[in-house]
């Protein structure tokens, strides 16, 4: 699609040029964007020059009749608090908020009025879709999709974490203080509107430490039981085939079901993880036989890109998982049994990662990366 042509017009020169900079430096791939902080100057250029704007941000008191609005597809007040509701007959936005939620906002509201109006245009790169799982609860999904997603974008790449867990720890780790969040994503989907792309765009996070974009948790655990494979299927191929991320991390769920099955089978690589206790290795076997039955259907095939990971690994202990064997491999990874592998500053959402854990997910990308050259 064209880009959205976007016009800020406000008398407070300072955040015009705050906010212009800030959308050039970080979403010149989705706004055209033109400024101004002398009312008259706006008002010639958008009188005179035949053109139709998508999104106007504009201070209150230059909200007049004077503007052509039959030229502007979506007008937005730049809000500093409560001002006459007489004088408004459009959308309102908070002025003074993070530039990430700003425009998060603005493309929320945009989609909102035209869902089926644009389409986007992907760019060049492949996305690689990397699902986290194992038939074994309590074994650390989240801590290695988490620690990959960092180690990931650490190494520069442009990384997105989708958490498909019913109960989620996502705000263990990232700011979740959103309006919208997954099921926004997921009512849209049922919805069938086209603009699904772009929808993401306005309601997915960004990590301010790390660049990782996510999605606040749903709702309810409700929205995700009673979301079809189909959809679920739909939300990850949108998700890769825009190419906006190098890597895509899916935290899933420990029932091998038909959703779990299709996310498995769209996934590129596919970290498996497994414990040293009896019990693990009890769940194992049968996880094991289950996959032979479904290899031989053609139902779901693990075998060229599955990475073995034995996860809480402690020296020493007795451990009858090393007598494994899946399609000829073996553990390929061994991550250690470390407290708090990945610990949070206090009172923000700085994160690091205990060295060797770190050490053990950098050994993990690398099969993972090699695997898929």
């Amino acid at each position: 699609m064209a880009k959205l042509r976007l016009i800020i017009a406000d008398n407070d020169k300072a955040y015009v040029e705050s906010v212009s900079n800030y959308i050039i430096n970080n979403y010149s791939h989705r706004f055209q964007i033109n400024s101004f902080t002398e009312e008259q100057y706006f008002l010639d250029y958008i009188s005179k020059n035949n053109i139709n704007i998508d999104i106007l941000l504009i201070c209150p008191q230059w909200y007049t009749d004077l503007i052509p609005k039959e030229k502007i597809c979506i007008s937005m007040i730049l809000s500093e608090g409560i001002f006459n509701d007489e004088v408004i007959d459009c959308e309102v936005i908070n002025k003074y908020q993070r530039g990430d939620k700003l425009v998060s906002n603005i493309i929320n509201s945009f989609v909102e009025k035209n869902p089926n109006k644009y389409y986007i245009e992907h760019n060049s790169k492949r996305s690689k879709v990397i699902a986290v799982y194992s038939p074994i609860g309590g074994m650390g999904k989240t801590s290695i999709a988490i620690g990959s997603c960092l180690k990931s974008a650490q190494e520069g790449r442009s990384v997105f974490y989708l958490n498909l867990e019913n109960i989620q720890s996502t705000p263990r780790f990232f700011d979740c203080e959103s309006s919208q969040n997954l099921s926004n994503i997921l009512y849209y989907i049922k919805e069938k509107k086209k603009n699904i792309t772009l929808k993401i765009e306005g309601i997915r996070c960004k990590d301010s430490q790390y660049n990782i974009h996510y999605f606040t948790p749903p709702d309810s655990c409700i929205d995700l039981n009673e979301t079809s494979i189909n959809e679920i299927q739909y939300l990850i191929n949108e998700l890769k085939t825009t190419n906006d991320y190098d890597d895509i991390f899916i935290d899933t769920t420990s029932i091998l079901d038909e959703k779990n099955k299709s996310v498995l089978m769209l996934s590129d690589q596919v970290i498996l993880l497994v414990g040293q206790d009896d019990l693990s290795m009890t769940k194992l076997n049968l996880f094991v036989r289950e996959l032979d039955i479904l290899s031989k259907r053609n139902d779901l095939d693990l075998s060229n890109k599955i990475t073995i990971v034995l996860n809480k690994y402690i020296k020493g202990k007795a451990q009858q998982i090393k007598e494994l064997n899946l399609w000829g491999k073996s553990i390929d990874v061994k991550v250690p049994d470390v407290y708090e592998p990945i610990y949070i500053y206090e009172n923000s959402f700085r994160k690091g990662m205990k060295r060797e854990f770190k050490n053990a997910i950098s050994e993990i990308l690398t099969r993972i990366y090699e695997n898929t050259i």
